[in-house]
């Protein structure tokens, strides 16, 4: 058992949830901190139990009372996860997209400081990175929101750096997150919304968006064992760096081997009103960084994935 008290902050959510997992299975102490706005009880109810688990139903942008949860607790280090990122939700009411991750982000950067923490994660998105249709590296690749979302994520790394200047000897890690899968998700994302609609009727005609934009598909427990390795590995300053599996898919191919799992075609139709009006085409990364950091990177067997996934979450015969 380790002596050290991690915090989780959206501790509740999909990635969240994957993170107390597996920290508390290497008997690390764990402070969840969710109000349980978007993630579920669920995700943590199986953990009430643990000697190591603490969870506060706490909104993060409530700076004085954060602060003092931390100071009682004194984590030694900080995983901030809590967000809107959700991109309809977020492009539909972008002042609370900016009073979450921004105005959150501080709060929880403010009570890290106040509890002692030595070592915060930063959950950023590949969507900071100016559209191109070749892998993005954290150092080459040109920065610039696609939308409010990358935005709001853009100025906490901001706020990460100013931190930082404040507090020489702290480490910070900036992870680039890419597309996510795997069950658990808390939002109504491509794959969540292909399984729902085919829970509700299997023989469905899926009404779906675009199909040709290409994704980085990240195993989600390989995402959060690749969080925690990095905070392990950190040194002092500010290390940006991209999480993510390196490869990329179309939606298209993702469904066609989903048709192969299912052992069926699916039928497909386009909603117009699941169309962007913008979208991005491709959002790949380049992971040697990532592997230079921890030794290796999340797995890019899609199918394998999947399977995992419908075996979790898919229709169930009978």
């Amino acid at each position: 058992m380790t002596c050290e008290r991690w915090a989780v902050t959206g501790a509740a959510g999909y990635l969240g949830s994957y993170v107390v997992e597996q920290l508390l299975a290497r008997g690390t102490a764990v402070l969840a901190v969710d109000d349980v706005s978007t993630g579920r009880e669920a995700h943590l109810a199986p953990h009430l139990g643990n000697p190591n688990f603490t969870w506060a139903k706490q909104d993060i942008r409530a700076a004085d009372a954060l602060a003092a949860l931390f100071r009682d607790h004194k984590p030694t280090v900080v995983v901030h996860l809590a967000a809107l990122h959700f991109i309809p939700a977020c492009n539909a009411n972008p002042p609370l997209t900016i009073s979450v991750n921004v105005h959150g982000t501080q709060s929880v950067l403010s009570a890290a400081k106040a509890g002692g923490a030595e070592r915060f994660y930063l959950a950023s998105t590949g969507d900071v990175y100016k559209p191109d249709e070749t892998p993005h590296h954290e150092t080459e690749s040109v920065v610039g929101a696609f939308g409010i979302y990358g935005l709001s994520k853009l100025i906490c790394e901001q706020l990460v750096g100013l931190e930082s200047k404040q507090r020489p000897d702290a480490r910070f890690v900036v992870g680039r997150l890419f597309n996510l899968v795997g069950p658990r998700e808390t939002n109504p994302h491509f794959l969540p919304e292909v399984l729902e609609q085919l829970r509700n009727n299997p023989d469905a005609v899926l009404r779906l968006g675009s199909l040709w934009p290409k994704r980085d598909l990240v195993p989600i427990a390989d995402a959060a064992k690749a969080i925690i390795a990095l905070l392990d590995a950190a040194t002092p300053g500010v290390t940006t760096v991209n999480v993510a599996s390196g490869a990329a898919v179309s939606m298209q191919e993702v469904l066609d081997h989903l048709s192969v799992i299912r052992g069926e075609p699916l039928t497909i139709e386009t909603d117009p009103a699941k169309v962007r009006p913008v979208e991005r085409g491709h959002l790949q990364a380049n992971v040697a960084k990532l592997k230079s950091l921890i030794g290796f990177t999340p797995h890019t067997d899609v199918k394998r994935t999947l399977a995992e996934l419908w075996a979790a979450e898919g229709p169930k015969a009978g």
